[in-house]
């Protein structure tokens, strides 16, 4: 039989043609640090939060002497500096340089009109300010996540991640208990996390030496009554296995726990029930690669912060700026974006080379 071959003239061009995908080409935002402030009102929202911190803090004594020079920049400019740093990933250095070649970036941030932050002064300011303004915008930014509908609260998990002090003389840091990852120095992450937006609501910070039980009342608790949430299922792992916190998910918030049951713990006839595992306790693992995610993407670290005050502003500032990207990406009509700042900002990380 007699081979049947196809002659092809040689290509015109040398050209290389890549070959067809068979996946979508994803979809890029692109959104400039001056769109992101504009496009949620962060300025607007950085004042309300401030003023309100302001508010709600107890008021020191007048001093009657000097009160020296008058400030130039305002909090809600600082806080606000902050985060565009934490979006970006930036030192200060990095952000003042920023700020100090785009003048409009400074303006649309509340910046006087040809005045640049210096990066000592900007740290300065921002360690006074301290976590709670912070705190407050989060807060804020949850809020405004649950009225567009991007968070529906109905599907919750509890989970805690490690994070190592910058340094070992941290003063508030403590060793974790030994597990087969080994002893880690630092400090614990305790989130509540909605399960179908993947966006945390609330969260604490403890040493690394507590246990996660403890802090699985207050996010519930915070939850339920303060942000209103109708929950209706809690998943957590078998460290928060026990007799009282399913008895408290079932009365407090009315919802069904997925616990698996911890064998090392006494057992629990009454309650074993009430408790669900394996197939729907394997939709736990989302937090696991929000974890991940955010380590790699946002910065969730203890970079340069030493002490229990500086890492959780660190922290709460990280989880702002998740916050913010993906309200942006659902402002902009791509809420499947909400979770990747590479495509809806388009300053992520070209933002080193071009400085």
């Amino acid at each position: 039989m007699a081979d049947r071959t196809v002659s092809l003239a040689a290509p015109a061009t040398g050209v290389p043609v890549p070959p067809p995908r068979r996946r979508r080409v994803p979809a890029v935002l692109g959104l400039h640090a001056v769109q992101l402030i504009t496009l949620r009102g962060l300025l607007p929202l950085a004042a309300t939060v401030v003023a309100l911190a302001g508010l709600s803090q107890h008021r020191l004594p007048a001093r009657t002497g000097p009160r020296g020079r008058r400030r130039v920049y305002a909090d809600a400019a600082v806080l606000l500096v902050a985060l565009l740093g934490r979006l970006g990933q930036l030192s200060p250095r990095e952000i003042c340089a920023w700020l100090a070649k785009w003048p409009a970036l400074g303006a649309a941030g509340g910046l006087p009109p040809g005045r640049v932050l210096h990066p000592a002064h900007l740290s300065r300011r921002v360690r006074p300010l301290g976590a709670y303004p912070v705190w407050l915008l989060h807060l804020a930014l949850v809020w405004r996540a649950i009225q567009v509908g991007l968070v529906l609260g109905r599907d919750v998990v509890l989970d805690s991640t490690l994070l190592a002090a910058w340094t070992r003389r941290d003063p508030d840091a403590a060793w974790s208990f030994p597990s087969a990852k080994g002893r880690v120095c630092g400090y614990t992450v305790h989130p509540l996390l909605d399960r179908a937006a993947r966006l945390p609501l609330f969260f604490l910070l403890s040493p690394a030496n507590r246990n996660d039980l403890p802090f699985a009342y207050p996010l519930l608790r915070f939850a339920r009554f303060v942000l209103a949430l109708p929950i209706r299922i809690v998943r957590a792992d078998g460290a928060d296995w026990g007799a009282h916190l399913v008895r408290f998910i079932v009365t407090t918030p009315g919802a069904r726990p997925i616990i698996p049951c911890n064998r090392k713990k006494p057992p629990l006839a009454r309650v074993r029930h009430l408790v669900w595992h394996r197939l729907s306790y394997a939709a736990r693992a989302i937090i696991e690669r929000f974890f991940a995610a955010a380590k790699r993407y946002d910065g969730l670290d203890t970079q340069y912060a030493i002490g229990g005050d500086a890492v959780l502003l660190r922290v709460t500032l990280t989880f702002c700026a998740v916050l913010v990207v993906a309200l942006a990406a659902d402002t902009a009509g791509a809420p499947e974006l909400r979770l990747s700042p590479t495509r809806v900002l388009a300053h992520y990380l070209p933002v080193q080379e071009t400085l």
